[in-house]
């Protein structure tokens, strides 16, 4: 069996953890920056290594004889390159969103990332639409394998939608910044509450936006229909997914430029069968067709996001429909365990085929 160095940004489930320890043929070194980006210490074993800790690359390529390394974001492919250079490993990258992006990057980004693409030697960009925003800083088209992130199919068991209910809750799970577009989707709400007295919506998540949001929910005096969720341990968010009626992520491009690439809660709500709304925003049509496994408005719209809610609303017919074709789409092209094979197989053409 070969031996993958893997480096991500924080050791915490939602950094990537299948794509590091449950890649099939390959067993892994974990590679932490330092002690504080150890951020969930149950991930914490014999395969965790720090990367200040290493003070010589050879010795430990040596000791621990790895076929290649995996830096799972744009910076951190360019923090291996040294350690590249000095074990002559093959290195790959993911390309996960903001990497591909000037958002808050520190100077001369642009610069490292072309000297990466020249010395790195395959990218995972997580999109089609990330990988054509690499190819245009110049990174070479032979080089780039779009990997999508996968759903947990065990853990996101499909269940009918509810067409023939009486309830009208909407969901949207994600971090509270800009770019997941809550406030857009908190005012294309209170557009139609009118017309949907009944409808809630419930935004679970955390982040800098926060206060923001709860002004924002005041100021549109959004009262009991609306609840801002934070804290909430991982059954507790899936019971709410499980429950809710409609999902929608309604992702655009921060004002610096930072973008998603799919969003992972997205394939989860379409892998439970809740139908979905969302924007054009980047990857997001790679995954969802517009009316057919969901409903896409443009992205930074209130008009268009208000009228896909109202669509959505009032055409509860069509949500059997959206749902089993949106289960469907995960099935084919998200489902982690085939996301981890054809992981695994672009490792074994990259070191020459499998052993």
């Amino acid at each position: 069996m070969r031996t993958a160095i893997h480096l991500n940004l924080r050791v915490d489930p939602t950094q990537y953890i299948s794509q590091i320890r449950e890649v099939p043929r390959y067993d892994y070194i974990h590679l932490v920056r330092q002690p504080k980006y150890m951020v969930d210490l149950s991930l914490l074993n014999e395969k965790v290594y720090y990367l200040n800790g290493i003070f010589s690359a050879k010795e430990f390529v040596k000791k621990h004889n790895p076929s290649l390394l995996h830096a799972h974001h744009g910076q951190l492919g360019i923090l291996l390159l040294p350690f590249k250079k000095a074990v002559n490993l093959p290195l790959v990258t993911s390309i996960r969103g903001r990497d591909a992006t000037l958002a808050n990057q520190p100077v001369g980004y642009v610069e490292n990332m072309k000297l990466l693409f020249e010395r790195g030697d395959r990218f995972f960009p997580v999109c089609q639409y990330l990988a054509d925003k690499i190819m245009a800083w110049g990174c070479p088209a032979e080089k780039i394998r779009v990997l999508y992130g996968g759903v947990d199919l065990s853990q996101f068991k499909y269940r009918s939608p509810q067409t023939k209910g009486t309830t009208q809750n909407i969901l949207s799970i994600g971090r509270l910044v800009e770019k997941k577009g809550h406030h857009v989707l908190m005012k294309a709400f209170s557009k139609i509450r009118d017309k949907f007295p009944n409808a809630t919506l419930t935004i679970i998540g955390r982040g800098e936006l926060e206060e923001e949001l709860k002004n924002l929910a005041s100021k549109l005096k959004l009262g009991d229909s609306f609840r801002l969720l934070n804290h909430l341990p991982k059954d507790k968010v899936r019971e709410h997914l499980v429950n809710s009626d409609l999902f929608c992520a309604a992702s655009l491009e921060a004002a610096n430029g930072d973008v998603e690439g799919i969003p992972n809660t997205l394939k989860e709500a379409m892998a439970t069968g809740v139908p979905v709304i969302s924007t054009t925003h980047a990857g997001i049509p790679e995954l969802v067709t517009h009316k057919k496994e969901g409903y896409l408005a443009k992205e930074n719209n209130i008009d268009e996001l208000a009228a896909a809610l109202e669509f959505m609303l009032t055409n509860r017919r069509l949500w059997q429909r959206y749902s089993l074709a949106a289960r469907s789409k995960i099935e084919q092209a998200f489902d982690l365990k085939k996301q981890l094979l054809q992981q695994a197989n672009y490792y074994d053409e990259l070191l020459g085929g499998s052993r």
